[in-house]
């Protein structure tokens, strides 16, 4: 793997590359909205038993979220009580930010957990390794301590994790000594290069690292052994594409080399994929064209769901016509890729006609929720009124205004909408037109005197 690293300016660029290929992108901004794992001191401003939640004030503008079975017994719950809570997952222009009471923090082989008592291996580890961890981790827990051995635990001594631990407990002792005051952040989620490269699993100290800004490189060098300096002219992201590559990321169509293509679009309940066949040719029966069609886009759609970071419900409609031996072997498929995944990802249904069903844990935002925001122009529905719309819509208000008997009416509009409303519209009022310089058709009543 190689990292290409846009460090210069204040927002930070990290790009994950195989072969060439883009296969992960991290951006870090600056940003006042809760991010996750930042710890928060808040109150509970009501609770409401029906959905089984309640709404935290933790000093923002807005209140975040929080589902009952993630505050800790140890607190007497009711409305008013203050609690330390950390963000579970971000927030974004619809939905609060989602929190719990049970707090992590992470330290070398371990992430602790305050709030709630639990033992947990990751599943990496192999299973002659997880009795011998299990019988050293349980007796250092003490009440209300929950542990998550990382995968790295398989590989260092029983002292190492042992002081992991105790280093992780004082922390979170120190974090639970800043509670008092109002609410607030007590503690930021450390959102750097040098931090999210120590905790990606693709990463090693050997891994290959090219870097624009001098002062990084050189904080680098003392985790990684392979950090190079980039010194050419131009951008660094531009020098290898990754420019042309992002800006990929936030078209809806994505074009694959065999000539099919995939459809992603957004909706505010779930993604959808669309599978199309395009360009691609075959000779091969129906089922077989439609199986080895749906079976070359798995890879592209794994792919897809990292790099834009989507998450929640996703449906893809695959091309339909496959046998049922057909659609088990592309749901074992799907299902190895989705093992893959950093991030959790079931596969939950597949239909006779081709429709896959997955759901993808959320954290963070999407690649465009946090690159884009809604057309001003189309409130982010993609359409708005025909100039067709427009002039009967117009007509209908203007005969409610000339009803009044005005002396004078100004209409501020776009040419093409008044050019359909002289041509298509018998309306033999006195009216003073305005032309709009706008890009969408538009009109509107600007003046009217009796």
């Amino acid at each position: 793997m190689r990292i290409i690293i846009n460090a210069i300016g204040k927002e930070k660029r990290i790009a994950f590359m195989e072969e060439k290929a883009l296969v992960g992108i991290d951006i870090i901004r600056p940003t006042d909205e809760p991010q996750v794992s930042d710890i928060y001191v808040g109150t509970i401003t009501k609770i409401n038993r029906k959905i089984n939640a309640a709404f935290v004030n933790i000093g923002h503008k807005e209140n975040a979220f929080i589902h009952l079975q993630d505050i800790p017994e140890m607190y007497q719950l009711h409305e008013g009580l203050k609690l330390v809570v950390q963000v579970k997952r971000e927030g974004n222009a619809t939905k609060a930010p989602l929190l719990t009471g049970i707090i992590e923090v992470s330290q070398g082989s371990v992430v602790y957990s305050y709030g709630k008592s639990f033992l947990a291996i990751s599943k990496k580890i192999r299973e002659m390794d997880k009795e011998r961890l299990q019988q050293l981790v349980s007796p250092l827990l003490l009440e209300n301590e929950g542990i998550i051995l990382r995968s790295i635990a398989a590989t260092v001594n029983s002292d190492t994790i042992e002081e992991d631990i105790i280093q992780a407990r004082q922390e979170m002792a120190s974090i639970l000594a800043r509670t008092k005051g109002s609410n607030r952040k007590i503690k930021a989620a450390s959102v750097s290069v040098a931090a999210i490269l120590a905790n990606h699993s693709l990463v090693n100290k050997n891994t290959e690292i090219l870097c624009d800004d001098a002062t990084l490189c050189q904080d680098l060098k003392q985790q990684f052994s392979e950090v190079t300096l980039f010194r050419e002219k131009g951008g660094i992201f531009s020098a290898f594409n990754l420019e042309v590559a992002i800006n990929r990321l936030l078209r809806p169509t994505v074009f694959l080399k065999n000539g099919a293509s995939i459809v992603i679009e957004k909706t505010e309940a779930m993604w959808v994929i669309d599978v199309n066949s395009g360009n691609f040719k075959s000779t091969k029966e129906t089922t077989e064209t439609a199986f080895t069609i749906n079976s070359a886009v798995l890879e592209e759609i794994g792919r897809q769901l990292k790099l834009r970071n989507m998450s929640g419900f996703i449906l893809i409609d695959f091309i339909s016509g496959m046998s049922s031996e057909q659609l088990k072997m592309l749901r074992e498929r799907m299902q190895r890729l989705a093992d893959m995944d950093e991030t959790t990802v079931r596969v939950e249904a597949l239909s006779e006609n081709g429709l896959m069903q997955l759901t993808r844990r959320k954290k963070h935002k999407s690649l465009i929720e946090e690159m884009q925001c809604a057309c001003p122009t189309c409130e982010g529905s993609g359409y708005v009124s025909s100039v067709k719309t427009l002039i009967y819509q117009m007509e209908r208000e203007l005969r409610g205004v000339f009803a009044s008997d005005p002396s004078y009416v100004a209409v501020t509009v776009t040419m093409d909408v008044m050019d359909a409303f002289l041509d298509e519209i018998a309306f033999d009022e006195d009216i003073d037109w305005m032309i709009a310089d706008e890009v969408r058709p538009f009109y509107r009543i600007s003046q009217v005197e009796h």
